[in-house]
């Protein structure tokens, strides 16, 4: 019934979906071996009538897997403890995710290229449908700075670009090269911000072109949030102190 060319495919096909759900199965099994240890070890700190467990401790997690996807990070990004980075995301080489701010990688892929930042309590969200027809991931360029406070959906933001804070991007828009979107702007589904020009306003529209030292300082500017994210890097741990927390609280009920 099927050709021998498409034969191939449709075995390609069903392995993909055996490895996928295989790949599941293995998440799945090991999540129920993690709770079984916690269980256990619950267990035993009742026995010693050691109730420490009960003490509520923060489960923030600023990388967070979806099953088999997981954020991919180079060494040198920089990602706030109070951020969050989930599923298929992929950040590259000294790019910063600031405090508050959440990268969602759960129905499409997110990729933020090299030296961007992502603004504090800004929030770049993947899509499982684009309206323009073209690839619903969220792509994010090379030294492109988002502000505070922004929205990020299903978009494309192009190699040295610059988003102001508080702007919201929709499904499918476009900001081009060397491309502005003013502080506040609301840049609708399918919306485009052309190659050097600034755009503003709800809905976003032509405000005027960009000057050569403005174009210039677009570099620059992303390298001084790049080198102000290395100085807060140096400030943080490689591996969390939680355990210390435990031990001063475990001395603390010694005492009572």
């Amino acid at each position: 019934f099927f050709s021998k060319s498409y034969a191939p495919q449709v075995c390609a096909a069903h392995y993909g979906c055996r490895l996928g759900a295989m790949k599941r199965v293995l998440v799945g099994v090991g999540k129920a071996l993690r709770d079984t240890g916690q269980a256990v070890e619950r267990m035993g700190m009742r026995a010693q009538d050691n109730w420490i467990f009960q003490e509520k401790i923060c489960r923030h997690r600023a990388l967070m897997n979806l099953f088999d996807q997981r954020p991919k990070l180079r060494p040198s990004v920089f990602v706030a403890p109070n951020a969050s980075l989930i599923g298929n995301v992929s950040v590259m080489d000294e790019s910063s995710i600031w405090y508050g701010a959440v990268v969602r990688g759960d129905q499409s892929p997110v990729d933020i290229g090299g030296k961007s930042s992502i603004g504090d309590r800004s929030v770049v969200l993947s899509a499982s449908v684009n309206p323009t027809g073209f690839a619903a991931k969220t792509s994010i360029g090379d030294w492109v700075t988002v502000g505070q406070g922004c929205v990020l959906r299903g978009c494309t933001v192009d190699n040295f670009a610059v988003v102001g804070d508080g702007c919201v991007i929709g499904e499918g828009a476009l900001v081009e090269t060397h491309g502005m979107l003013e502080a506040g702007s609301v840049l609708p589904a399918g919306g485009l911000v052309p190659r050097g020009e600034v755009h503003g306003g709800n809905p976003a529209a032509f405000v005027r072109k960009l000057e050569k030292d403005e174009i210039a300082a677009i570099e620059k500017k992303a390298e001084d949030v790049s080198m102000s994210a290395k100085k807060h890097a140096d400030e943080f741990l490689a591996y969390s102190n939680t355990y210390q927390l435990r031990e001063q609280l475990g001395t603390a009920a010694g005492k009572i």
